[in-house]
């Protein structure tokens, strides 16, 4: 134990804690068992999160509601806040769904209607808790709900939030939340959405392996509610589900009050035990067909043309077919395309983020190498175009798999182009390296330096040069293209402006040094000759396009539609 007494509460347990401690205690002079939360050192020289301690005393002690968890007393004891809450018996709602210890839809319903009410009372003395979810929800074992943590909630008078930083938890947080505009009430009444959704399907309704992309799903994707149909959900809590979880707040429901009336009208249907009544308002509701409303005789006859116009045989234009052949040719793009030069790998059409900010972009499909070029192309490439080799190019057999290296940007473009193929566009790069969820590394979200060929693998000591191509197989981005974080740079077509110190930089290292009005571009990726970066999917280096290395290489791109050599 931590403690074994502060003021009048003596500590009988402990209970676990973080930045703060928490105590099963008792009041001595009242003889009541209460928890007490106090701050620890590391708390107390954090200043957001004494802030925060402070903030949740003060708001969660002005409130007394039967769903809302009591606090007793808050202060300070020897200059270290504290806080003495009623002592509650059970589980909260995150244990609970996890032990599926609500069965029932009744049981269910019955939970969300208190949950509502203790939400209802804070909006309506202007508190906006903004931190919604079943871990905040406690479940006494008596059956009564408790809504706590009120450590970021916001009054109409005060919020603390940390400048640049987007407070509450990802999976529960409004659109409005995440892009940092005004939260009101409703975002509370987003949070309460997935809150419902999660505790009748067991799961979260968006699905993803980090934060930018949980945020990327709650501002682009609708919610699906076919778990909830599969868990037989009655069809006015799903639609009650949907319209909480809108992206657009005007079109959630305006205040609990009314969210509550909607749960009580199913919970009391469900009660009664009305069979007949309990599957008219389980079963799903019929569309109605969109020319309903027309009167029998209008719609008989727009039917009557309808179906006219579709039997009768109508020329084919030249646009049409042309029309029709391009949208087969996007439904049928295949997945890789064998090229002379190497596999291809599709990368598909659609949003993704781009850059440290990560900003929202569309990309048209492309198709990229799987693998960097190697000296046994580049080799049939240079002989055939009478181009020059590199400077020290190893014309080994045991070098044949190894990724071409000491090649300008022009030897890049001139190989792309004897290819049928182009060098990628920064955007393109980015997206096949990260795909649409903007993943920090190829392979996923963890700094796994054993996957790349790269200085701080510990799989490879002592790296003097690069590895054949597609030696580690598990650093595959989500198109399956391989070393996109490792084994040499790759040189990408986007125009860039040099520093000064980029200049004189690299005047030390050619001759003629470079200027300011040469050409500079971007290479992109991680090398054999330096530890993996966190950034190195949104990382670049801007150089002059004539540098060459020992550690930048080629990897091409060509556009859907366009047959390489």
């Amino acid at each position: 134990m931590q403690q074994q007494q502060l003021g009048k509460y003596k500590f009988e347990q402990f209970l676990g804690g973080g930045m703060s401690h928490v105590y099963k205690a008792r009041d001595t002079l009242i003889n009541r068992i209460v928890v007490v939360k106090i701050l620890t050192d590391s708390g107390m020289h954090d200043e957001d999160t004494k802030k925060r301690f402070l903030r949740e005393a003060q708001t969660a002690g002005a409130i007394s509601h039967e769903n809302i968890i009591r606090v007793y007393d808050f202060g300070e004891h020897e200059g270290r806040p504290y806080m003495v809450m009623e002592y509650l018996q059970g589980n909260d709602l995150r244990a609970s769904i996890q032990k599926a210890q609500l069965p029932g839809v009744l049981e269910k319903l019955r939970v969300l209607v208190q949950l509502a009410r203790g939400m209802k009372h804070i909006h309506g003395l202007g508190i906006i808790h903004r931190d919604l979810k079943p871990d905040n929800v406690f479940m006494s074992d008596s059956g009564e709900v408790k809504l706590m943590d009120f450590g970021i909630a916001k009054t109409k008078d005060l919020s603390i939030t940390r400048t640049g930083y987007t407070l509450g938890t990802p999976y529960y947080m409004a659109p409005e939340q995440v892009m940092s505009k005004d939260v009101g009430d409703r975002a509370d009444i987003y949070a309460y959405g997935i809150v419902m959704f999660e505790l009748f399907t067991g799961v979260k309704p968006f699905r993803a392996e980090n934060v930018h992309e949980v945020f990327f799903k709650i501002l682009n994707e609708p919610l699906d509610a076919t778990p909830l149909v599969e868990a037989n959900v009655p069809t006015h809590v799903v639609e009650l589900i949907k319209k909480c979880t809108e992206k657009d707040q005007t079109k959630r429901p305006e205040n609990f009050g009314i969210i509550i009336q909607e749960l009580e009208t199913v919970l009391k249907t469900m009660e009664t035990g009305d069979v007949e009544t309990i599957t008219q308002l389980t079963k799903p509701r019929t569309e109605i067909p969109k020319i309903a409303w027309i009167g029998g005789a209008a719609a008989l006859g727009l039917i009557i043309l309808l179906l006219i116009f579709n039997l009768i045989p109508r020329g084919e234009t030249k646009n049409d077919a042309k029309k029709q052949g391009q949208a087969t040719a996007v439904v049928e793009l295949p997945a890789q395309i064998q090229t002379s030069t190497g596999e291809m790998l599709l990368v598909q059409e659609g949003d993704f983020l781009f850059g440290e900010n990560n900003e929202k972009r569309a990309q048209k499909a492309f198709y990229i190498d799987k693998h960097e070029v190697t000296n046994e192309i580049y080799k049939k490439f240079a002989m055939e175009r009478g181009w020059p080799l590199p400077e020290k190019f190893p014309d080994d057999e045991a070098s044949k798999k190894l990724p071409v290296v000491n090649v300008s940007f022009d030897d890049a473009r001139e190989f792309a182009t004897w290819a049928g193929k182009r060098i990628p566009y920064a955007v393109e790069w980015e997206k096949a390296a990260r795909g649409g969820m903007g993943r920090t590394y190829p392979w996923g979200y963890e700094h796994l330096p054993e996957l790349a060929v790269v200085a701080d693998n510990p799989k490879l000591p002592n790296l003097k040069g690069p590895q054949p191509v597609g030696t580690w197989a598990n650093s595959d981005s989500i198109y399956k293209a391989l070393d996109l974080a490792g084994n040499v740079f790759e040189w990408v077509d986007e125009r860039t402006k040099p520093s000064a110190p980029a200049i004189t930089n690299f005047s030390r290292l050619m001759k003629p040094p470079p200027t300011e009005k040469d050409l500079w571009v971007q290479i992109r990726g991680g090398s054999f000759s330096r530890p993996l970066d966190q950034k190195v999917s949104v990382q670049f280096a801007s150089i002059p396009a004539a540098f060459r290395s020992n550690d930048i290489g080629i990897r091409c791109v060509t556009d859907v539609g366009v047959k390489p050599k």
